[in-house]
């Protein structure tokens, strides 16, 4: 099982009902490093679904400090099936973190 994150905005074309933009693909993520992502946020990655971006932005700075910051405890928890680690776990939080950053407005879709 992985993680599927984008960011959509809702854009009025004059029609009854706004379309979806897809603003930033983040990509997937293996679950077997969601225990890293939820000690360095406080809950669940999977709690940022249908959240606005910029919303999130304070939290996923914090985590990804928090990651940088202690690669000795994250990497403690690298899958012992190979599946992900410490280093992609990261690149995914962070690439997620300038998402959101760029598009403050979308809102978080993540489907796992």
């Amino acid at each position: 099982m992985s993680y599927d994150i984008a960011l959509y905005l809702k854009v009025d074309t004059g029609r009854p009902e706004p379309i979806d933009y897809c603003a930033a693909n983040i990509g997937n993520y293996t679950a077997n490093v969601s225990g890293m992502w939820a000690d360095a946020l406080g809950y669940w990655l999977a709690d940022l679904n249908g959240r606005t971006a910029g919303d999130c932005i304070d939290d996923l700075k914090r985590a990804v400090d928090d990651m940088e910051q202690r690669p000795h405890h994250y990497r403690a928890m690298n899958p012992a099936n190979g599946w992900g680690n410490y280093e992609g776990a990261l690149e995914y939080l962070r690439e997620l973190l300038i998402a959101c950053c760029a598009h403050p407005k979308a809102e978080i879709h993540i489907s796992h």
